[in-house]
C-alpha cells in the first residue's frame, strides 16, 4: 500500500467516524499506518475497513491492529471450525490403530499440533468411545482453539518483522506464538 492509499485509509475513516481527531502530527500519522499496513494491498484494507465499520456498534474508528484482525479473519475462510477439526480427528481414529501415521499426515497442520502426534492417535484409537466423546473431544478442542490463536497472532506479525525477531535472537517471542 503506498502512502497515498494510507492517506485515502485515513480519509475514509475520518468521514465516517467524525469525532476521530487524532491526536499525532498528520504526516507522523500516515507514516506510522503506512508501515503498519505496508504489507496488505490497498483494495484489501478498505475491505477490511467496509466490514469493521458495518459491524462496528462502539462508534469508535479502528487502530491498526483492528483493521489487520479483520484482515486476517476475511483472509482465512479455510480455518476449520473445532467441530470440523473434530471430525476430522473422529474420521482419522477409525484407521489409527494400525495407520495412525498416515492418518495424522492426512490431517491439516493446526489439527495435527492439537492432537500432538500420530501416537496420541493411536492411543485414542484404543481408547472407550464414552472417553473419547466427552473427555478427548473436549480437550482437543480446547487445544485446538488455542492453536488457532497462536497461528493468528503469527500471521499478523509481518515476514519481515518475524525474520527481524528471528536475527535478534528473539525465538522465545515467536515460539510463544507456535
Amino acid at each position: 500500500m503506498t502512502r497515498d492509499e494510507t492517506k485515502q485509509i485515513l480519509m475514509r475513516i475520518q468521514s465516517t467516524f467524525p469525532n476521530w481527531k487524532p491526536q499525532s502530527d498528520l504526516r507522523f500519522m500516515v507514516e506510522t499506518w503506512h508501515e503498519y499496513l505496508l504489507n496488505y494491498d490497498y483494495e484489501q484494507v478498505r475491505a477490511a475497513l467496509k466490514a469493521f465499520v458495518l459491524s462496528d456498534s462502539g462508534g469508535f474508528g479502528p487502530s491498526p491492529g483492528q483493521l489487520v484482525e479483520v484482515l486476517d479473519r476475511l483472509g482465512n475462510t479455510d480455518e476449520l471450525s473445532e467441530m470440523q477439526a473434530w471430525d476430522a480427528v473422529s474420521r482419522a481414529l477409525r484407521r489409527s490403530l494400525y495407520y495412525a501415521d498416515e492418518e495424522y499426515a492426512k490431517l491439516p497442520e493446526a489439527v495435527q499440533k492439537a492432537v500432538g502426534s500420530p501416537e496420541m492417535l493411536r492411543s485414542w484409537a484404543e481408547t472407550d468411545m464414552k472417553s473419547i466423546e466427552n473427555v478427548v473431544q473436549s480437550n482437543f478442542m480446547r487445544t485446538y482453539r488455542q492453536e488457532l490463536t497462536k497461528a493468528r497472532e503469527l500471521r499478523k506479525i509481518p515476514a519481515n518483522v518475524r525474520a527481524l525477531l528471528e536475527n535478534c535472537g528473539s525465538n522465545q517471542l515467536l515460539e510463544s506464538h507456535r
